[in-house]
């Protein structure tokens, strides 16, 4: 379990409680999946973004009892007006997973927590499973492949299972936990009040697209969801947090009050709003490392935490995320 060691002794120094205590931006959490048990569903997929649904209980009810949980169209009107935003956290789940929407959604709503789903344009519409959870790209390829995907590429599904040799289809069983959820359900929890954001139409790489794909990934996918849900997002979400200048700029002028990124970090005052910067929580996260990694401590470079390039083959890490 990541840092058990590291950031258990922060914690028994008080360093954690601390470091919170005096921090003075937001924090924006970012989520993927919210499965079962491991011992009541085989593994599947992609095991960073695939949190257990006891792991996730205890981390909200840790964040409800140390921060104030807002909405994050709240957490952008208090950052770009000035307020204090110390103590403050926002939760964001990136893809749109039926785990999210079975497990994570209810339990927040039970805690009367707000949330933001940023969902795949064409996800929704014949749910499939994600290249990256896909067993032939997870078993049957070395995970060095993961920037000749994302880049030469371009993080098309369609593309890389050719490449993969795996085609469209995962052979076997894919838990219904592991899919997008369908329109039915997005819908049915926007109207309950969870918030939605977009994540373009089809999850490929936007750096690596020319100015027509780039400009339909990005507004189209807000219109789509606004026609299925009747909800119209407000903020996006880059696909595997890689954004560049042109990229952050084409989100600006296709409206969105915000953007989410992966890369590293609080938000303080001041910040762009289309480069908010979130902590992305791995499934295999300590209950220490999850308050360290929130308070800000997380070493870039440690023997205590995993190579940030291998947490995920989806994420990038801070150093890596193109732009800033």
């Amino acid at each position: 379990m990541l840092g058990n060691l590291y950031y258990g002794t922060l914690h028994t120094a008080g360093i954690t409680t601390l470091a919170r205590r005096l921090r003075q931006g937001a924090l924006v959490l970012c989520y993927h999946n919210v499965v079962p048990r491991p011992d009541h569903l085989p593994p599947f997929g992609e095991p960073g973004l695939h949190l257990p649904v006891d792991r996730f209980t205890a981390q909200v009810h840790w964040l409800k009892d140390h921060y104030t949980v807002v909405s994050l169209r709240e957490l952008v009107d208090r950052l770009e007006n000035g307020r204090p935003v110390r103590g403050l956290a926002a939760i964001t789940f990136d893809d749109g997973y039926a785990g999210a929407f079975t497990f994570a959604w209810p339990l927040l709503r039970a805690l009367d927590l707000p949330a933001t789903m940023f969902i795949v344009g064409r996800a929704p519409d014949r749910p499939a499973v994600f290249w990256w959870d896909h067993p032939v790209v997870r078993n049957g390829t070395p995970p060095d492949d993961r920037d000749h995907r994302l880049f030469a590429l371009s993080g098309d599904r369609a593309v890389i299972l050719r490449d993969a040799s795996a085609g469209a289809v995962a052979d076997g069983p894919v838990p219904s936990t592991h899919l997008p959820a369908d329109w039915s359900v997005v819908a049915r929890e926007a109207a309950a009040g969870l918030d939605l954001g977009a994540h373009t139409m089809t999850h490929r790489t936007l750096t690596q697209l020319g100015e027509t794909d780039l400009a339909q990934e990005i507004a189209r996918s807000r219109d789509v969801i606004e026609e299925r849900t009747g909800w119209r997002p407000k903020f996006f979400s880059y696909p595997y947090g890689i954004w560049d200048g042109r990229v952050h700029q084409a989100v600006r002028r296709a409206g969105y009050r915000g953007a989410v990124t992966l890369d590293y970090g609080l938000n303080t005052a001041g910040i762009d709003t289309c480069m908010l910067r979130r902590v992305n929580v791995p499934a295999f996260i300590s209950s220490p490392a999850f308050a360290g990694w929130a308070a800000g401590i997380r070493p870039r470079s440690s023997a205590h935490s995993p190579n940030p390039r291998l947490e995920s083959l989806k994420i990038p890490s801070p150093q890596t995320s193109v732009g800033r």
